[in-house]
């Protein structure tokens, strides 16, 4: 059958329910941050995220990662960077590019934070085997993987609509 011949049935299609379960993810995240007592705001955890993983990204390369345009990333930056939770540097190799990186504050309130995530987790994933939740994580991995090939072998302009700046 042909994407055409086929009748969709959200209950059952990837796309759907990888949007429904995304959807549910960011309210359970809402409410375990909030009862975090970290004051932490779900846009924040996601900087503090990305950055974990990569300190000292460039604002622009961040926009992309925490899945913001760069005017509300920028307001947000400056407010976390008033709260003393980042620090924005010049790049040595360009003085016009701002990196951006975590400060030693986030370890105030890192284990609150962790445990806030795992605890999520675990109610995501009650009653999984543990070979099931390999099996889960290879699956997404390989559509990762996929998307990412996708994502190298397209146009930068054909994937935003506007030519690189």
């Amino acid at each position: 059958m042909t994407g055409k011949d086929r009748k969709a049935m959200p209950d059952r299609e990837f796309g759907w329910l990888h949007r429904d379960v995304f959807r549910l993810f960011k309210r359970a995240w809402e409410t375990r941050l909030r009862a975090s007592g970290t004051g932490i705001t779900v846009p924040q955890s996601r900087v503090f995220a990305e950055l974990r993983q990569q300190d000292g990204v460039t604002q622009t390369e961040l926009a992309d990662l925490v899945m913001m345009e760069k005017a509300p990333l920028g307001r947000l930056l400056d407010r976390m960077e008033e709260l003393r939770l980042i620090e924005r540097r010049p790049d040595p190799a360009d003085r016009r590019v701002r990196r951006v990186y975590l400060t030693d504050a986030i370890d105030g309130f890192h284990d609150e934070l962790w445990d806030a995530a795992f605890g999520m987790f675990d109610d995501a994933l009650k009653g999984f085997t543990a070979e099931e939740y390999e099996t889960l994580v290879a699956m997404l991995r390989r559509i990762k993987e996929n998307l990412e090939a996708v994502e190298r072998n397209t146009p930068h302009e054909e994937r935003t609509g506007r030519a690189e700046a």
